[in-house]
């Protein structure tokens, strides 16, 4: 609904003049050039002899890298996103009775555990073709002629992420508005988006280091964690259910609804099972962390570390998501909203924390999925190799932020862009491309064993036939969950 404005000339003046202000100061901002060649460095004086009796005295070095437990920790915080917030959306169009979470959490933790899967498979392929990237490992694989699938993917899904985040944006704010006694135009979530894209977004947008916007790393997994808590506070306490504290306090389409008598599982799942999809995605990371985890000390092969650590990551992130989702449906059923916060009364003090966490952790993460978002549309029209020059990092900032934001302003439906983008885009990167990857370079490996007369073992041909299926999986969810993921929005 569009944005009626008393004064609309004076509004649309100023994001105009601020776009323009910070556009200005990005073409004041030196230009970085290319590195020019060295000159050639003098001869070094050789170095002294060293005995073998010297090198076994010197301490041994500790295996550079990063440490299992910080890996885990870090990937865990990668998985968890905001789609998070969708998730008991996700549970209330299959169902509105409060058994549905035990189907809800089984479909929850198998997604989990596949992914989980998948992702370490990416990484063994990594390090089998020596290649630090999952469009590396692509174009290693299949050649670089189709290396532009993986990296399109990667690209659309920072762009669901982008318009994501400007949603929560908006909605939060305005909540925090509407608390606060604000102006009835502050209490509109539009307001918002355009207010924080040309006052807050677009300036980090254009800095060229992020470095120092990595407190927002700490701000989501702090903002997550305290989500959960709260929302499992209100929960036990039943503030929502009727005669609770904020039972009246919320709108009528707000309130809890439940049905004992309805389904427990029916195909609308599948928008459920679309929104998974995107919960535990994290993938197009996995070669890169692999290479950065630090090797045992003994110098054995680092694979069944980087398991654990898999395991351990992912674990957490179930738990997380299994918390909130939990907690959100069985407080307010079949009412659960896209952005679950918004069901939450503006006068519930710790939904008022929740709301600003969230809030400071997006902002602080937009950019940080921006540059991804920049780097890859670049890649893609072949202009990564003019990303330097000022003109072709501010224009392409500007153009890509009124794209995604813009849309932000007509799309209000959070589950839908978190179901929609997990069936297609989750469904790829999770299941589609790494099992045809994985039967490409197994099928690779068949023929040069043959080439040798020499067999491979048994456990290859298994693992291939499981990749086969896992396409096949993948294939069968992106178009049965799409399309669920449009009835139900059509539903609405």
């Amino acid at each position: 609904m569009p944005l009626r404005l008393t004064r609309p000339s004076a509004f649309r003046r100023t994001p105009i003049l601020l776009v323009c202000c910070s556009c200005a100061l990005a073409w004041a901002a030196p230009q970085p050039r290319p590195p020019l060649p060295s000159a050639r460095p003098s001869p070094l004086p050789p170095l002294p002899r060293t005995t073998a009796a010297t090198l076994a005295a010197l301490p041994a070095e500790p295996p550079k890298g990063t440490s299992a437990a910080s890996m885990t920790v870090n990937l865990a915080k990668n998985i968890v996103g905001s789609g998070v917030l969708a998730l008991a959306a996700g549970v209330s169009t299959f169902s509105s009775a409060k058994p549905a979470v035990a189907p809800a959490l089984a479909l929850l933790l198998f997604f989990a555990g596949v992914s989980a899967y998948s992702f370490s498979l990416i990484a063994r392929l990594g390090e089998e073709c020596g290649t630090p990237t999952y469009r590396d490992t692509w174009a290693s694989i299949f050649g670089e002629r189709t290396a532009f699938i993986p990296a399109a993917t990667i690209t659309f899904k920072t762009v669901v992420g982008a318009l994501s985040y400007a949603i929560i944006i908006g909605d939060s704010l305005a909540s925090i508005a509407s608390l606060c006694g604000g102006p009835a135009l502050l209490c509109r979530s539009n307001a918002w988006i355009v207010i924080v894209s040309v006052l807050v977004l677009l300036p980090l947008c254009l800095l060229r280091d992020l470095s120092s916007l990595a407190i927002g790393s700490y701000l989501g997994t702090g903002g997550t964690l305290f989500t959960a808590f709260f929302m499992w506070t209100r929960l036990l306490q039943r503030a929502y259910a009727p005669g609770g504290r904020f039972h009246a306090a919320i709108a009528p389409a707000l309130r809890p609804r439940f049905d004992p008598t309805s389904s427990l599982l029916n195909p609308k799942a599948f928008v459920l099972v679309s929104m998974l999809a995107t919960a535990f995605l994290a993938h197009y990371n996995a070669p890169k962390m692999y290479k950065e985890l630090a090797p045992p000390a003994d110098g054995s092969s680092k694979a069944t570390r980087f398991n654990l650590v898999v395991c351990g990551a992912f674990s957490i992130a179930a738990l997380l998501c299994s918390a909130i989702m939990t907690a959100g449906y069985l407080t307010f059923g079949r009412a659960s909203q896209g952005l679950i916060l918004n069901n939450y009364a503006t006068a519930d003090g710790l939904a008022f924390i929740a709301r600003i966490g969230i809030g400071l952790s997006i902002i602080f993460s937009y950019p940080l999925n921006f540059v991804g978002l920049r780097e890859g549309v670049l890649s893609l029209f072949h202009a990564s190799d003019k990303a330097w020059r000022t003109d072709v990092h501010v224009g392409s900032t500007v153009l890509l932020m009124l794209a995604v934001n813009g849309l932000a302003l007509r799309v209000k439906n959070l589950g839908l862009v978190v179901s929609l983008g997990g069936a297609i885009l989750g469904s790829a990167l999770v299941y589609i491309i790494p099992a045809l990857m994985s039967v490409a370079h197994s099928q690779r490996k068949a023929a040069a064993a043959r080439a040798k007369g020499e067999q491979l073992p048994l456990s290859v041909a298994i693992e291939t036939a499981a990749a086969a299926c896992l396409a096949a999986l993948g294939v069968f969810l992106a178009a049965v969950g799409a399309v669920m993921s449009l009835k139900n929005a059509g539903g609405h």
